[in-house]
């Protein structure tokens, strides 16, 4: 997995930079970070001034994002739920479904439509508030909970 996300990402071909851009955003698996971790400099200098366009949503941003997660990673800066709040794009169903998240909670107005959920890291426990939202496509604001304080 991490040799093709390299290589898309290498490729300075738009369509197979944002299949690996895609994939980076999606990566949990922390021995194939790692490797790419390691080759962050020569994926920067090969992305650095494509133009990846976008419709709802801003391929370069999404980029942006994906290298951010690199280093966050390298650095070894926490859990990868940490950076939820920093991208509208991370479905809850879809993370508990990869095993990343349990929902604890789905808050529907009048019954009907989708408002809200409330998700806990299966990695490090940490409670978000998940506000979804839709315009042109669907999005989700994750939002840390405070942790509950024991009382003396």
């Amino acid at each position: 997995m991490s040799g093709s996300i390299f290589v898309d990402l290498t490729s300075r071909d738009p369509p197979r930079v944002i299949r690996g851009m895609w994939g980076l955003v999606m990566l949990r698996d922390a021995a194939v970070l790692d490797a790419l971790a390691a080759a962050l400099p020569v994926i920067e200098r090969a992305t650095q001034g494509l133009a990846l366009g976008g419709i709802a949503y801003s391929n370069d941003e999404t980029l942006a994002f994906a290298l951010r997660k690199l280093a966050y990673h390298r650095d070894r800066a926490g859990c990868l739920c940490g950076l939820y709040p920093e991208l509208l794009l991370y479905d809850p169903e879809r993370e508990a479904d990869a095993g990343n998240v349990r929902i604890l909670e789905t808050r529907y107005v009048d019954d009907k439509w989708l408002d809200s959920y409330r998700c806990e890291c299966t990695l490090c426990g940490t409670r978000f508030h998940v506000q979804h939202g839709e315009a042109h496509a669907s999005w989700w604001a994750w939002s840390p909970l405070q942790r509950e304080s024991a009382s003396p």
